[in-house]
């Protein structure tokens, strides 16, 4: 073979071979984080109670939160309140249009008592998930409706 028609051979492999490299590292790619919507962290502004009584028992529409962060990153979640001292670590179950927060690593029955404070009245509690604007996310069951606004 001539120099120039093998040089060209050359440059056809090495551009096959490189398209196909990119191809196969492009379609192995798994994402970090499945819902980029919902991952990253969050701001609890509100807990609003649908029958007027907080998860305690006590007479309450709604309750304003300014230090409480709940952040989600694959399959695990993270409660941080920083006034009231508590951080706390769960794992994260998504499905089409809800997700389930699981807290029961945890053997302590204190954890069910102060999540309470944060709309969950167990430690597995399923949420429905709404995003009705780019920043704000709704978490509802039965009982209460979560805003959130993203950090």
């Amino acid at each position: 073979m001539e120099g120039p028609v093998r040089k060209r051979l050359l440059i056809a492999l090495v551009s096959v071979l490189s398209v196909a490299a990119v191809a196969v590292s492009v379609s192995s790619c798994e994402h970090a984080f499945p819902d980029d919507r919902l991952d990253f962290y969050w701001r609890l502004d509100r807990i609003e109670y649908k029958d007027g009584v907080n998860l305690r028992g006590e007479a309450c529409q709604s309750e304003d939160l300014d230090n409480t962060m709940i952040g989600f990153a694959r399959h695990m979640v993270l409660i941080e309140d920083l006034s009231r001292n508590f951080v706390l670590h769960g794992i994260m179950t998504e499905h089409s249009d809800s997700i389930r927060l699981d807290y029961s690593v945890y053997d302590d029955p204190q954890v069910a008592v102060r999540l309470l404070d944060y709309g969950m009245d167990s430690v597995v509690t399923s949420f429905k998930v709404e995003y009705p604007d780019r920043g704000r996310l709704i978490l509802s069951t039965s009982k209460v409706t979560m805003r959130l606004r993203k950090w």
